[in-house]
């Protein structure tokens, strides 16, 4: 049975449905029913879209022709099958199938509509009286159909990603313009802390005190330098620096914000390509003869669409995760709004250049809610950790929206103060630091150490006061996520970033072997505790991750035009909220005027 009251969007059969006859063999008559529910629909809210096998150009003609082409939006004419098309377009217009009604006069594309979207309603074209008569009822109306042109709007935009094409056309497009300057002692405050701070894209990982570092920048016999990047999606500032003495690159590291980018090959090139020794693990290979980053500098069109800016709204917005929301953050350039928590390399332990990514793990944004200063001054005693790892302005601030993503979840492993103490999360689960048949592998630095130098001592000293706890189930990160979600402010929106579910065939860690898997059992529980909850909206990334070409280095790192969508829909997302809440507020203050004119009603009588 159909439900009129749930439908947001109808998608429409041609042949035999919305006209009579077949466009392909006969001049085809337009169905009234059918036409005068398209206008009624638009009038109430109710989206139009077509799926047909059909030519699309004489249809679209067609539907011109009756005046109706104007109300259909995201059509799919072609001769492919119905079941994907139609699922594709559910997705692509944010909508649930459980929305949508499919019209045709074929039963056996009602049941394919049904098994690619086992939620949807569906009719042959006999019931379209009745349907009229049912949305006919309904209280709702759209005379200037804001919700058609949204949708309108939100095709373009569609289109626009569309023609962005393979990783490297989209870079080519970005016009990406790098400037190399020397005039390091100038500003050698803002170098030093890139330095300290660069992990990902650090080929030498030396880490200076500051007074080695100036000394390094005064010395005639070594060339330093720095790295300006801009392109037509913003002005990235200082994101490299390098340093070469005798040939050899004592000094090479970039910012996380640039990976994908291309600007690490581009300067070594520019470098000449000098010896190096690249240290610990690097997101990026670079090396002599390696394929050039030709769209750097070059003169093609910045074309492909300008990025949706985010508009001004009352409200501050939290990023807070790894390397997948700052790099989705980069392309955003209404800074002033947001709170970043990303993955930092440690103030405490810089001269170590120690890296913190287990402030952004469930287990630690729920412990930050309640954990004391006392606790926190213990935790310092390791030097994994520090004592900004557990910050409490997720609960503490007044955020319009906090973005969260759960890949630190899957990889991780958990240990607790013996007896019941705090938490911290470190490094990769199968590897325990507790366990002396690992101590090797983390002493020689043959495993994952963010950068810490352990000694069996300070394995040891872990040993005797930590119990490894391996890493959370899915449905603990689940409820972890709904722990921290009742804590928010009142109001708050919480975005869930999900894993990839597409396996990455080139990965060489052990860790993260069946990954893909692993994030497919995390997203089914995140999917479940959430289904239908106000104010939580999970991201599916795999509706961005399409191909094998989309990685990077790894199932948590893509390409920059991945990053590029995804930071479309974020503004999207951020900008609808801004649009919900000043909606919100025109609605509570014409409440307020019509209960005040009635107030005035009943005091003040007309003469009589």
């Amino acid at each position: 049975m159909i439900n009129a009251d749930k439908i947001k969007l109808i998608i429409w059969d041609l042949d035999n449905t919305f006209w009579k006859g077949t466009i392909s063999e006969q001049e085809v008559e337009p169905d009234k029913r059918a036409l005068d529910l398209v206008l009624m629909c638009a009038q109430k809210g109710i989206i139009n879209s077509v799926c047909s096998k059909n030519d699309e150009e004489p249809c679209v003609n067609k539907l011109r022709e009756m005046g109706v082409s104007e109300y259909f939006v995201f059509n799919s004419i072609n001769w492919q099958p119905k079941g994907q098309r139609i699922k594709d377009t559910v997705a692509a217009m944010n909508l649930r199938s459980a929305n949508v009604l499919f019209i045709d006069d074929n039963p056996q594309n009602l049941e394919e509509a049904r098994y690619y979207c086992p939620d949807i309603m569906t009719a042959l074209p006999d019931a379209l009286d009745e349907l009229y008569g049912e949305i006919s009822k309904l209280d709702k109306s759209d005379k200037n159909f804001a919700r058609l042109n949204s949708y309108k709007t939100l095709e373009k935009k569609n289109k626009i990603k569309e023609n962005i094409g393979s990783n490297e056309e989209f870079l080519k497009q970005s016009g990406i313009k790098v400037q190399f300057h020397t005039d390091c002692e100038a500003n050698a405050e803002r170098l030093y802390e890139l330095v300290m701070r660069a992990n990902q894209l650090n080929f030498t990982k030396v880490r200076p005190t500051k007074d080695e570092f100036n000394a390094m920048l005064a010395d005639k016999d070594t060339c330093c330098g720095y790295v300006i990047a801009a392109d037509k999606y913003g002005d990235y500032g200082v994101v490299g620096f390098y340093a070469v003495k005798d040939g050899r690159a004592v000094h090479l590291l970039f910012s996380c914000r640039t990976l994908g980018m291309g600007l690490e090959q581009y300067t070594y090139d520019y470098l000449g390509c000098p010896a190096l020794d690249v240290v610990g693990d690097v997101s990026v290979k670079i090396g002599k003869g390696m394929p050039p980053s030709y769209w750097i500098n070059s003169n093609a069109e910045s074309g492909g669409g300008d990025f949706e800016k985010i508009e001004d709204a009352d409200f501050k917005v939290l990023m807070k995760g790894p390397c997948d929301l700052n790099q989705i953050f980069s392309f955003i350039k209404n800074e002033d709004m947001f709170d970043c928590e990303f993955t930092y390399v440690s103030r405490e332990k810089q001269s170590l250049g120690v890296t913190i990514e287990g402030m952004n793990h469930t287990e630690q944004i729920k412990e930050a809610y309640s954990i004391t200063d006392a606790e926190k001054k213990t935790l310092c005693n390791l030097p994994v950790c520090d004592s900004e790892m557990f910050p409490d302005s997720i609960y503490k601030n007044s955020y319009g929206m906090v973005f969260v993503s759960i890949l630190t979840d899957v990889n991780l492993g958990l240990y607790r103060k013996k007896n019941g103490g705090q938490v911290f999360a470190f490094g990769e689960y199968i590897y325990p630091l507790t366990d002396e048949k690992m101590w090797d592998k983390y002493i020689k630095k043959e495993v994952y150490t963010a950068n810490c130098s352990f000694t069996r001592d300070t394995l040891r000293k872990i040993a005797d006061e930590y119990e490894f706890l391996g890493r959370l189930t899915p449905e603990e990160t689940a409820k972890n996520l709904r722990f921290i979600f009742e804590h928010l402010r009142k109001g708050t929106e919480l975005v869930i970033l999900l894993g990839c579910e597409r396996e990455y065939k080139d990965n060489k860690l052990e860790a993260w072997t069946n990954r893909h898997n692993d994030h497919k059992k995390w997203n089914a529980a995140v999917r479940a505790e959430f289904e239908g909850e106000e104010n939580v909206t999970l991201f599916d990334v795999n509706r961005y991750i399409t191909s094998d070409d989309d990685f990077n280095d790894s199932i948590n790192h893509y390409k920059k035009r991945v990053y590029y969508l995804m930071a479309q829909r974020f503004t999207e997302m951020i900008n609808a909220r801004a649009h919900r809440d000043v909606a919100r507020q025109t609605s509570k203050t014409k409440l307020a005027l019509l209960t005040l004119k009635q107030r005035i009603k009943k005091i003040v009588k007309p003469n009589g």
